[in-house]
């Protein structure tokens, strides 16, 4: 049976609508509020309501079919939609040069909120779920706690939930290092875009031969269909031309695209709204 790696991203777990559908009467609402922290109570109270709901709805579009196949997908979850931007900005109000260890584990903290969530969600639903960081995940790493590079996998845990039939909801972003100077395992970030790279290192380690990166897009097309109309999607595109491209596509990470080649496992981008889009395939693997 295989163990399908799917990446849902920070805009598709938060979904289109930030604040749920009746805007219209929530500025009437905000109107009514006495202070500004009464504003941004309801405001967070209405953003974590509609955040729920469309957790739960990524749940029943997008896992349980797999599940109800038999099927225990291993799922890798970016920040919510803003939190990493918000995070950085509190770690340079704090100081021009935090200290990488501690920047490292500010900014990981937004994925850890996001896979908890979705956790509870998958719990909620009747799929037994346990959220796990990087480091649980067996993400070692290179290069220190800032942009570091995968280094290599230790599924072990992994495959235990698996064979429990647990899904493993996996903190993207963030891997593990072992530090000489303390001689203790710290905890490392991959560079934007990071959680690309988890959902392909662990396929490879898993033996998949693709992940699925669920997006606010729906494929790869040959210009930003954001700012473009005239885009293109594309059924598919082999990843030694997308390499070339300038701008590279903003809808999958260069490393993750990098490391895919490295490891013959190929990427597929689909529609994080509706799962019946046919998506873009980028061919890493070469035959």
């Amino acid at each position: 049976m295989r163990t399908p790696v799917l990446k849902f991203g920070g805009l598709t777990l938060q979904g289109q609508q930030r604040f749920g559908p009746d805007e219209e009467r929530l500025m009437e609402e905000i109107r009514r509020q006495s202070t500004v922290n009464d504003i941004y109570r309801l405001l967070a109270q209405r953003r974590n309501i509609a955040r729920a709901q469309r957790l739960h709805e990524v749940v029943r579009k997008f896992i349980l079919p797999l599940r109800q196949q038999g099927m225990i997908p291993v799922v890798v979850v970016s920040a919510f939609d803003w939190a990493t931007d918000k995070l950085e900005q509190l770690a340079a109000a704090l100081s021009p040069n935090p200290a990488p260890r501690e920047y490292a584990r500010l900014l990981m903290s937004g994925e850890l909120r996001a896979n908890a969530s979705l956790a509870i969600a998958l719990e909620e639903q009747g799929c037994r779920a346990r959220s796990m960081t990087g480091r649980e995940a067996g993400l070692v790493t290179s290069g220190g706690p800032v942009g570091a590079v995968v280094a290599s996998v230790n599924k072990a845990y992994l495959l235990e939930m698996i064979e429990m039939e647990i899904i493993p909801v996996v903190a993207g972003f963030q891997g593990y290092y072992y530090d000489k100077e303390t001689g203790r395992d710290e905890v490392s970030i991959l560079g934007r875009g990071g959680s690309n790279l988890t959902a392909v290192a662990l396929a490879a380690a898993l033996g998949e031969d693709s992940a699925t990166m669920f997006s606010d897009v729906d494929g790869v097309y040959d210009k930003d269909p954001r700012t473009h109309r005239d885009a293109t999607k594309l059924d598919q595109v082999r990843a030694s031309e997308l390499l070339t491209w300038d701008p590279f596509p903003q809808v999958i990470q260069k490393e993750a695209v990098k490391y895919a080649v490295e490891q013959g496992v190929n990427i597929w981008i689909r529609s994080g709204t509706d799962p019946d889009v046919p998506g873009t395939l980028i061919i890493c693997r070469e035959s």
